[in-house]
């Protein structure tokens, strides 16, 4: 059930709007490229699979977002092993930035999935060439996220984005899926 609120708005008065939880993520895929910004670009024809994000950068009126959590999930055109998913989070560092100010500057590997396919295998099977065919960090359960002391506040109309840096290009083709758990402030209709 969601929870009503009523903010003060200088243009047109109160306005009432509704809280759930919703998270926004976007993604992106990289290889050879040593940064990439998320939620940069909205749907621009991207399917719900890639983004949930409609506008550019920002949200639009009247909505409003609080950060509380922010994981993120690895997947790969080509079959990865543990060492092409280990090059990842230990090249790989994320920057939050709402206006112009950063509020969040954080190395990969601390950005832990809590969702995705987890294969463990300690002797490879004769059919596999790898001993690991996915890897990701942390197990996959809801609860293990990166979660934040204090919310990072993101207002209507306001440009935001998440910058992710590699220090060098990775071998393969890495999809970053990057979700930003919290609270989404829509108007009621």
């Amino acid at each position: 059930m969601p929870v009503f609120r009523t903010v003060k708005d200088a243009r047109s008065g109160s306005i009432r709007l509704e809280a759930i939880h919703h998270p926004l993520y976007d993604s992106a895929s990289l290889t050879s490229q040593t940064s990439v910004t998320l939620f940069s670009t909205g749907s621009a024809g991207r399917s719900a699979l890639l983004t949930n994000l409609q506008t550019a950068g920002q949200l639009s009126w009247p909505k409003r977002f609080s950060i509380r959590a922010l994981r993120q999930t690895l997947g790969y055109a080509a079959i990865a092993t543990y060492a092409d998913a280990a090059a990842f989070f230990q090249r790989g560092s994320y920057k939050v930035q709402v206006g112009e100010k950063v509020y969040l500057t954080i190395p990969a590997f601390i950005l832990s999935a809590g969702a995705g396919l987890e294969q463990q295998t300690v002797v490879p099977a004769p059919a596999l060439t790898a001993s690991t065919v996915y890897a990701n960090l942390g197990r996959p359960e809801q609860r293990n996220i990166y979660s934040l002391l204090h919310s990072i506040y993101l207002p209507p109309v306001q440009n935001f984005y998440v910058q992710l840096d590699i220090a060098t290009g990775l071998s393969v083709t890495v999809v970053v899926h990057l979700f930003l758990e919290g609270e989404l402030l829509r108007e009621i209709q």
